[in-house]
């Protein structure tokens, strides 16, 4: 046998070894295994696995990647896996596929499936209906206990064994209660559901936004909501796993827009995209430095005279940017949970005046004091101290007002806000720091 043979037979038995290791880990930990595997490699460690199996692993793979492997898999084994998912599972990783290759795999899965992924398709990503799971316990309001209890042992279709609640609804389908566990398990068995449900039970719009939802979720601590439609009618379910993707992906989201990037980019964004993403934000900060520069080209004799000025134009930007990004990550996050109403941005606004006033003495007596010791002139000290106060003071106001502005204007706040912040900063900073300067060398010969 040849060394080329000897390395074809081992590259199966490793390949074989991996997959029966494989097979006793939880499917998060399979997806964190083969993420990062070639595509081939990947549809041959899901042969060895069970179609349940395999279906929980690829809901825990990254987007791109769950794509590619519904446009690549074989066909007859999509359609034996997408059954296994949950339908909100189903609906995500169904969501990109182009739309011949979906044409041919609804083709091949039983019409309630088809029609389970295909209303929950239909709404935006971003809401109610984008996150919901359709598998539900639902009981006519009429049933005794008895037949509730009956009724939920006989549904086959129940795949979530995470269910919890019950919910009682009308002969409409309209959300009217939700029976206790500890209700319908030691109830008497021939009391009507109507009897002992709970009426007051909290629900979400279909249209209602994720991230609405997520601050429902974290201020009552729930952990599955209902769904209904215009007409109250129960018609999914968001659960608390649902609600952590949200989190995780809208904190992602606010992010990458503070620094100009789509939101809905990651490690693993072609190239391509992640040059459209970046590209048209980069010619908004090229601009900005444009005008950045022109600021300092105002205060250009008194920059030839004093070369030196130039050296604490890096230090009176960084402190006021820094500054400002500082207030504005706590205002952009306080917005993105509800805690700012609209008249409350006035105290956030006085409180963070307040602490710029102090961090600037604080930041400003020190640079101050730097800057005399190491030129040997009080005055550039005094002058560097007054620009770096007032510059704090200018970011706070900044950090404050620019993502309550763009929320005024129905804009997201987290936006390129860091962008706009390090701007407004830069150039009041320069502004300042040059101006007092220029007053500096007329009037004392600096």
């Amino acid at each position: 046998m040849t060394e080329q043979d000897d390395y074809n037979t081992a590259e199966p038995v490793a390949s074989s070894l991996r997959s029966n290791r494989l097979k006793d880990m939880h499917p998060s930990d399979i997806a964190a295994e083969i993420e990062n595997l070639e595509l081939d490699d990947i549809r041959e460690i899901f042969r060895s696995l069970s179609d349940e199996v395999t279906a929980d692993v690829i809901t825990e793979l990254p987007q791109e990647l769950q794509t590619e492997l519904m446009e690549n898999m074989r066909l007859e084994r999509v359609s034996e896996i997408i059954p296994e998912m949950l339908s909100d599972d189903a609906a995500d990783a169904l969501s990109d596929v182009s739309p011949d290759r979906l044409h041919d795999i609804m083709e091949q899965l039983p019409d309630e499936e088809v029609a389970e992924i295909s209303d929950l398709m239909e709404y935006p990503e971003d809401s109610a209906g984008g996150i919901m799971q359709k598998e539900l316990h639902a009981i006519g309001e009429n049933l005794t206990l008895g037949e509730a209890r009956e009724a939920i042992r006989q549904d086959e279709d129940q795949e979530d064994d995470s269910a919890i609640y019950v919910y009682v609804t009308n002969e409409s389908g309209q959300l009217k209660g939700v029976l206790r566990l500890r209700d319908l398990l030691f109830g008497d068995l021939r009391r009507e559901a109507n009897q002992v449900m709970v009426r007051e039970v909290g629900s979400v719009p279909v249209t209602a936004d994720q991230e609405e939802i997520a601050n429902l979720f974290q201020k009552y601590n729930y952990s599955s909501l209902p769904v209904v439609d215009d007409e109250g009618i129960l018609i999914g379910r968001v659960t608390s796993d649902d609600v952590l993707d949200v989190v995780q992906e809208e904190a992602t989201e606010d992010m990458q827009r503070m620094v100009g990037i789509s939101g809905d980019e990651s490690a693993f964004t072609a190239w391509p995209q992640s040059v459209r993403n970046r590209l048209p934000w980069l010619c908004v900060n090229l601009c900005t430095g444009f005008c950045i520069a022109w600021v300092i080209s105002l205060f250009e004799p008194a920059l030839e005279k004093y070369a030196i000025l130039a050296f604490f134009l890096p230090i009176i930007g960084l402190l006021g940017g820094n500054a400002g990004n500082q207030t504005l990550t706590i205002v952009v996050r306080s917005l993105a949970l509800g805690e700012i109403e609209n008249k409350e941005w006035r105290q956030l606004l006085i409180k963070e005046l307040f602490t710029g006033c102090i961090n600037g003495l604080a930041i400003g007596g020190i640079a101050g004091l730097a800057s005399w010791l190491w030129i040997g002139k009080p005055v550039l000290g005094v002058v560097v101290c007054a620009a770096m106060l007032l510059n704090m003071i200018a970011s706070a106001v900044a950090g404050v007002m620019v993502p309550i502005s763009l929320r005024a204007l129905k804009v997201d706040p987290a936006l390129a806000s860091s962008i706009m912040v390090t701007t407004a900063t830069d150039i009041i900073g320069f502004f300042l720091f040059l101006s007092f300067a220029t007053i500096a060398i007329s009037t004392y010969s600096l």
